[in-house]
């Protein structure tokens, strides 16, 4: 195996498909990155089993062949090759005499990888000339919502609809849906024209959404499949597919408030400074943040036994009447940081009931809602 590329094209597909390879505990072949050197081109191609992530990537390849290198090893070396212009070329060429060894060189550099066979390596769906449902959407509308949703995704191994953003396709819409028990996010895209194969609900594992956040940084637009039970991501420079979880996800219309009683509309900028404000003493409570909530003004402070109190007031809109409430004040920052408007309402019912975060614009129909907390701790 022989070929030529450039060095930051190289550098750039393996910050994508390193990030598809196992951590520890797996089988040892999935901690490596699969290289497949072809006539005009090397693919690169890392996996889990949950998830793979495949990089195409113009070379000149002298003689074809393949291999997997340890992902973490490769991509420390490539960072590390000396570069001396911005089209800078790295050569690979497996070793006369040694098909386990792999030298990589640029001008002034040149390191000797040990590498493996391709055998134990999980097999490549076949795609060439397969016909499956798909269609497009732009990535900054598939990116904002999935940012939107995904800080109520879950880690709790028990239970799947926890562990996963929810693509629920439902009459030329489609909505994400993630929830973790104590929070619940959606976001949405209004128009979407689908196939009629997609219009149920996709349940895609929790692993899988920072790695497609990533390949949506390529390009304008992402084209979804469904392939052979599976969701399809591709883009101009890269491709994911993530297998999908059994369940049923929640009615997340049924968790949402509907008879709220109190609304409170307040500057992102000024509750975003009052959390953090309160924070240092919060972080000692559970990160308990209460809401004291009167018609002008709305303290909000935070009490601990060992570290002392802390309060901030901050003028607001009030509809409803006053309220004493108490809030994670990590989750309510979470929102915050996606949450993309200068001005947020909060809908109330009562102390023990959730709280409905949304924008205040009204071109977003972005919701989260938050699990109060006691405020007897």
């Amino acid at each position: 195996m022989k070929f030529q590329l450039e060095l930051k094209a190289l550098s750039d597909a393996l910050a994508v498909v390193g990030r598809a390879v196992a951590g520890k505990g797996i089988r040892p072949v999935l901690a490596n990155v699969m290289c497949v050197a072809i006539p005009g081109e090397l693919k690169l191609v890392g996996t889990d089993n949950e998830i793979m992530a495949t990089s195409r990537l113009v070379a000149n390849v002298e003689v074809p062949g393949q291999c997997t290198i340890p992902a973490k090893l490769l991509i420390e070396v490539v960072s590390s090759l000396p570069v001396e212009s911005g089209a800078e070329k790295v050569n690979f060429s497996q070793l006369e005499g040694h098909d386990n060894q792999i030298e990589l060189a640029t001008g002034r550099g040149k390191f000797i990888l040990q590498v493996q066979g391709t055998e134990e390596f999980p097999p490549l769906p076949v795609m060439e000339g397969a016909e499956f449902p798909k269609f497009s959407l732009t990535n900054e509308e598939l990116k904002t919502a999935l940012k939107e949703v995904s800080i109520a995704m879950g880690t709790e191994e028990a239970n799947v609809t926890q562990r996963c953003v929810c693509f629920s396709f439902v009459e030329g819409k489609l909505r994400l849906v993630a929830t973790d028990s104590r929070r619940l996010a959606v976001g949405w895209l209004p128009t979407v024209k689908y196939p009629p194969e997609f219009e149920k609900n996709f349940l895609v594992p929790t692993r899988a959404i920072p790695e497609l956040l990533k390949i949506l940084e390529d390009g304008d637009s992402i084209e979804v499949g469904l392939f052979k039970e599976q969701l399809m991501f591709t883009t101009k420079r890269f491709q994911m597919l993530t297998r999908l979880y059994e369940g049923k996800f929640p009615d997340y219309n049924r968790i949402m408030p509907k008879d709220t009683t109190r609304i409170l509309t307040i500057r992102t900028k000024d509750l975003l400074q009052a959390i953090k404000a309160v924070a240092p003493i919060a972080r000692s409570a559970a990160m308990m943040v209460h809401f004291d909530v009167g018609a002008n003004e709305t303290r909000i402070w935070s009490e601990s036994p060992e570290e002392g109190n802390s309060e901030v007031y901050i003028s607001t809109q009030f509809k409803g009447e006053p309220i004493n409430i108490a809030f994670n004040g990590k989750y309510i920052q979470d929102f915050l940081g996606v949450v993309g408007s200068d001005e947020l309402v909060i809908e109330m019912t009562t102390p023990a009931f959730p709280g409905l975060f949304r924008p205040l614009k009204s071109d977003s129909d972005y919701k989260c809602v938050i699990m109060p907390m006691t405020l007897n701790g």
